[in-house]
């Protein structure tokens, strides 16, 4: 009992401490770089105007002056109204958040979407917290390590502070699933725990793909432990589920366009990197690749993260702890496979988007709670236990040293706000907005200028292909803007 209250008083002083961290982050000024809240503001705004219902519950990402329609930097799937929609998740991340802002009556900014982060965050420490204690049989020392890795991990704070998406909220679910699976594991015949497995889950499929991987794998399990009701329960759910998303994502322009739009965003993810193969050969294709595998380890390296060196250690010292165990095979099959197996699913994304390694800091976490477990927490002496208290607090000061420099000011914003003002203030609304690119000028920054203008931009990376396209549609008004970047 003494060590739960020690938890408790744990977790509240850590949950005061990561709200002033967090919350120092607070801002309504959305940077331009947060494409992420960007479109979860759009599709906000456009429900709460409009009605939810009006878009399918969909996400939609461009805006509803007439002449804009049909218009967007990144056309994904239109409906017959010109509203553009982002298929690439389900939608359940966006109907969450959106429920708990109207629950609540928040303002539609990024303030909100920060505050439900932390929530969010918080929840997940919860979860972690209980997921230690299960697998760990309530020793202290582990929990406490895995509780703090996970915490302070840069991947962690960034995702909870600027990255309201589907798979930071899917990371939620996951977790807790997990913490449900080890629950009905311990006790098979406690029909709350199955149930909440269940429900769980099936939220989980309903807001991150990955929730397919671990359906799959439970499916697979539940046929090796010959439990065909559990296998079959699960089965009928990802079905139920994933006939939701598609009657739901098929009914904005039909089926085929859908299904075309799926196929190539998975081709686009999956990512053959088939433009640098064809222009510079395959060693220039592999180098690349293995740059970008090199920067996601190098990444989850960081802050916290460094302490999987630990793990040498006792590899050295005493490898039997490596030994199969229950403990082990959970960590291995239930969070790092199912994590790996989807990063090769999206292999593309996974490597050139800083979030998608976020999932792996679970799976670090608990291994390093292993090996304190199973190794470090049976070295006693005082100048061992000095050193790792030392390591901790240099491993977190430089997790926010790291997390301070995500999203620094950057004269960008400046240009790029300027810009969205003289197409809010001087196009008129029968004009077209076209925005030019600037040499090496990244596309991403118009998704910024839609949002602050509130008016889609047509996009042309140069002025011969405005000119060509002017002179074939002399109908139109245009109000452009010509990038000096």
């Amino acid at each position: 009992m003494k060590k739960i209250y020690v938890q408790i008083i744990f977790l509240l002083i850590l949950f005061t401490s990561t709200f002033f961290i967090l919350s120092s982050r607070w801002s309504e000024q959305v940077d331009y770089r947060s494409i992420a809240h960007i479109f979860s503001l759009i599709t906000f705004e456009r429900w709460d105007n409009e009605g939810a219902q009006h878009f399918y519950y969909a996400p939609v990402v461009n805006y509803n002056n007439p002449i804009d329609m049909f218009v967007d930097i990144y056309p994904r799937v239109f409906d017959n109204k010109g509203n553009n929609y982002y298929l690439s998740h389900p939608p359940g991340s966006f109907l969450l958040s959106y429920s708990i802002i109207k629950s609540f009556h928040l303002p539609i900014d990024q303030v909100s979407l920060q505050k439900i982060l932390f929530i969010y965050f918080v929840f997940s420490i919860i979860g972690i917290a209980i997921l230690l204690n299960i697998l760990f049989s309530k020793k202290i020392i582990p929990i406490l390590v895995g509780i703090f890795v996970y915490t302070f991990h840069p991947l962690i704070l960034y995702s909870f502070t600027f990255y309201h998406f589907a798979e930071t909220i899917g990371l939620v679910f996951f977790i807790w699933i997990l913490v449900f699976h080890l629950l009905v594991r311990k006790n098979p015949n406690n029909k709350l725990y199955v149930f909440l497995h269940n429900i769980f889950l099936f939220i989980f499929l309903l807001i991150d793909w990955v929730a397919f991987i671990y359906a799959i794998f439970y499916i697979i399990y539940s046929f090796k432990k010959k439990n065909r009701k559990d296998a079959l329960l699960i089965i009928i759910l990802t079905i139920i589920a994933y006939a939701i998303i598609f009657i739901q994502y098929s009914s904005i322009d039909g089926v085929q366009p859908f299904m075309h739009h799926i196929w190539l965003r998975y081709i686009d993810r999956i990512g053959i990197f088939s433009s640098i193969f064809k222009n510079n050969g395959f060693g220039v294709l592999l180098s690349e690749i293995l740059r970008l595998i090199f920067n996601c380890i190098h990444n989850l390296l960081k802050g916290t993260g460094i302490l999987l060196f630990l793990v040498i250690i006792p590899m050295i010292k005493d490898k039997s702890i490596f030994k199969e165990n229950h403990n082990l095979n959970f960590i291995f099959y239930w969070v790092f496979l199912p994590i790996f197996l989807f990063s090769i699913l999206v292999f593309s994304v996974a490597l050139t988007h800083y979030i998608y390694t976020a999932k792996f800091v679970l799976f670090i976490c608990l291994i390093i709670a292993y090996v304190f477990d199973k190794y470090f927490i049976n070295i006693e002496q005082k100048w061992f236990q000095a050193s790792v208290l030392l390591i901790f607090i240099i491993t977190i000061t430089w997790s926010l040293n790291i997390y301070n420099q995500f999203y620094e000011y950057d004269p960008v914003q400046l240009k790029l706000d300027n810009e969205a003002k003289i197409f809010s203030q001087k196009a008129n609304q029968s004009d077209r907005c076209i925005y030019i690119l600037g040499k090496n000028q990244n596309p991403h920054e118009l998704v910024y200028i839609t949002y602050k203008a509130k008016r889609n931009l047509m996009l042309f990376y140069n002025f011969d292909d405005f000119n060509n396209w002017y002179l074939n549609n002399l109908n139109i008004d245009c109000y452009y803007i010509i990038s000096n970047n």
